[in-house]
């Protein structure tokens, strides 16, 4: 009988220590962020619900492929996988992914340079962030943009839910509620007549399609976020070419129109489903046209390559300067493409092939296409007039990625064949580093950084006299107040009438370092419709902070909620910080311009992006 107790308490045991690691949960890993004052790579779980490391990764080395790489045992990456290009004598790249599920294990792959010695690398555990330090480096490439994809369905959808707590207003009898009702006076969370309910939001979108025309027959599509195609597909009856853009809104305005490009030959553009945009070109020879991206990858044009036709996109002259080919794994190259000036192209993806059409180059350095690709019969050719068209041949079957670096000077094309065999990888793993321990830089614990847009002699947007600088100075000054008062420590961009260029507010906060950068707008529209609150973000780092400063917005404004954006502004896109910009109304809109200027909402305004600043810090 004992024998078999002990036999029933060892089945209990096990049966609950394997329940309990199927029910383990995960580190979230919330954002992957890299600091250029003191080159580390922080690796931060602030929204994985207490969940976070308990060891610090082994660190090993392939001294073969200059690379050296660390895993994160169950952890999901919440943020989109990051690729970062660091200009330095050491690191040259640094990827963060989602290497599998079941285990679920996110990877970091650092690769460096001939000279640098991989025990460098130092990582340690501080404040629930793994922090991954080097040499002193600079990032050349914050960000690359993903500009096409063969493989559709590799795309996630970008829509992001989140919870948050919106005032629903109290049905009340007394004729003064109804009055205010009525003139839609009190519209803040100030007057007590309401209580506060949850809600869950969808965030839209990765790209937001505004205005859709035809000019001296070039399709123009403008927009603003980060656009990515997908591989275009034919129709027939009548002969038509496809393209979609994933995580895309169109302007309700715009959808389902259709333009003539010619006589014979139309453009349609739509919303195919909630979250792609659908452009068809009916042609009878509508595989002629090819997309052209705009140098800040945000605008696309659709030009016919066989007329020869230019882009409408301004732009400077640009050297391409250099091509480099790195092996990704035995099935997987990579193709960078180098220029001094940011660059126009266009892309044709052929069945035997990509085409890259470089408008805007005027000079090819001495580039050794052989000893720079791994791709046989690749070529260049000069276009009629200015610019280049550089052929590469890809079998049937491959799979190619184009990436846009974030000056807009770097291709980047990847391909993944399974006709080709390159070098095996080496056997891992190599080098174990020891754990140092890092220092925190900053004396201050929390800073932030409030930027008032326009001033001086940029009034910015004016309506009747009114002026956007105004409006975006005086609630500056009142989150200014209100984060003091909880013991941050503030600094504004200007703090008078005063006028201060995009580039000087980016160094203001490359000088300071904040925790968070937020730049502050009034929104303004040809049409006098449009109404209600925006936040834009760019950088992926900036995700939660947009996220927490927009719900706070719809918490304590009764305003039109038009959604979260990822928009490529130059302030949130050239600083390293966190960094959001907010539209907090539409100074076009007359109800809403009657607003803008009251007491009660530009301290709503102020209230609501300063609470949502000290959620985002705690």
């Amino acid at each position: 009988m004992k024998k078999f107790f002990q036999a029933f308490i060892l089945i209990i045991a096990f049966i609950l220590c394997f329940a309990g690691k199927v029910l383990a949960e995960n580190i979230g890993i919330s954002s992957v962020v890299y600091d250029n004052s003191a080159a580390f790579l922080s690796i931060n779980t602030k929204e994985s619900g207490g969940i976070t490391f308990q060891t610090i990764p082994h660190l090993f080395v392939i001294q073969e492929e200059h690379k050296a790489y660390f895993d994160i045992e169950s952890a999901e990456l919440k943020t989109p996988a990051q690729d970062m290009v660091i200009s330095s004598s050491d690191i040259k790249e640094i990827i963060v992914k989602q290497h599998s599920i079941s285990p679920d294990v996110v990877r970091v792959t650092m690769y460096y340079n001939d000279k640098f010695n991989p025990k460098n690398i130092q990582l340690k555990i501080l404040n629930n962030t793994l922090f991954v330090r080097f040499a002193t480096a600079q990032i050349q490439n914050y960000y690359f943009q993903h500009i096409y994809t063969d493989a559709a369905s590799t795309i996630e959808k970008f829509y992001s839910p989140v919870g948050i707590q919106i005032p629903l207003q109290i049905a009340r009898d007394d004729i003064v509620s109804q009055i205010n009702s009525a003139f839609q006076l009190g519209a803040t969370t100030e007057d007590k007549n309401y209580v506060l309910t949850r809600k869950e939001l969808l965030f839209a979108s990765k790209y937001y399609i505004d205005n859709f025309d035809v000019k001296n027959g070039i399709v123009q599509v403008n927009g603003f976020g980060a656009l990515t195609l997908t591989k275009p597909f034919t129709l027939t009856n009548p002969t038509r070419t496809v393209y979609d853009i994933p995580n895309t809104v169109v302007n309700p305005s715009i959808r389902n129109r259709e333009l003539y490009i010619s006589q014979t030959e139309t453009v349609k553009i739509g919303q195919f489903d909630n979250t792609t945009a659908r452009i068809v070109i009916t042609s009878k020879y509508a595989d002629k046209y090819i997309p052209v991206i705009s140098p800040d990858g945000q605008n696309l044009e659709f030009i016919d390559n066989v007329t020869d036709k230019k882009s409408l996109f301004s732009h400077s002259n640009a050297t391409f300067n250099a091509i480099t080919d790195d092996i990704v794994d035995s099935t997987t190259h990579c193709v960078k493409l180098m220029f001094s000036k940011p660059v126009v192209y266009g892309i044709d993806r052929l069945t035997d092939g990509i085409e890259f059409y470089l408008f805007n180059v005027d000079k090819v350095n001495d580039l050794n296409l052989k000893s720079s690709l791994n791709f046989d019969g690749a070529k260049i050719a000069s276009l009629p007039g200015k610019g280049v068209k550089l052929s590469i041949p890809l079998y049937q079957g491959d799979v190619a990625d184009i990436h846009t670096g974030n000056d807009g000077k770097t291709i980047r094309l990847k391909v993944k064949s399974k006709n080709i065999e390159l070098p095996k990888k080496v056997e891992e793993p190599v080098i174990k580093i020891p754990e140092v321990v890092i220092s925190p830089k900053r004396t201050a614990e929390k800073v932030v950084l409030i930027d008032p847009g326009h001033g001086g002699t940029d009034c910015g947007a004016t309506r009747n006299r009114i002026y956007e600088k105004n409006i975006t100075l005086d609630i500056s000054k009142r989150v200014y107040d209100l984060l003091t008062a909880k013991g941050v420590d503030v600094y504004m961009t200007r703090d008078d009438d005063s006028s201060v260029s995009l580039q000087e507010r980016v160094d203001i906060s490359e000088n300071i370092n904040p925790d968070v950068f937020i730049s502050i707008h009034v929104n303004s529209s040809n049409s006098e419709s449009p109404n209600g609150l925006e936040t834009h973000y760019y950088k992926d780092n900036s995700l939660t902070l947009a996220k927490t400063v927009h719900a706070s917005m719809l918490n304590h404004i009764k305003a039109h909620n038009r959604g979260l954006f990822k928009s490529k502004f130059y302030v949130i896109n050239h600083t390293t910080a966190p960094a959001v910009l907010v539209e907090i109304g539409f100074i076009s809109n007359t109800a809403e311009r009657g607003q803008l200027v009251t007491e009660s909402r530009k301290q709503a305004t102020a209230k609501a992006i300063a609470e949502g600043i000290y959620d985002y810090l705690k």
